[in-house]
């Protein structure tokens, strides 16, 4: 049981990492120092990483409150 919850403590952490580095790449790419290259395949790559961490995430906070 004890596991289970530094399990779900690791994966939100992990989140908030992914979500904290998504937050410099965006300050990064509004200020002009980073270009973005617009292919289908990168963008539809991205959501799909996007939706798996969202994912992640609900599933660690809804195991850890439930």
């Amino acid at each position: 049981m004890l596991s289970g919850f530094f399990i779900a403590v690791a994966l939100v952490l992990g989140g908030l990492a992914v979500m904290r580095f998504g937050i410099f790449q965006i300050r990064k790419f509004k200020k002009g120092e980073t270009k973005v290259k617009k292919k289908g395949s990168e963008q539809i790559a991205f959501i799909i990483f996007f939706v798996i961490i969202l994912g992640l995430i609900i599933y660690s906070v809804n195991d850890l409150l439930f």
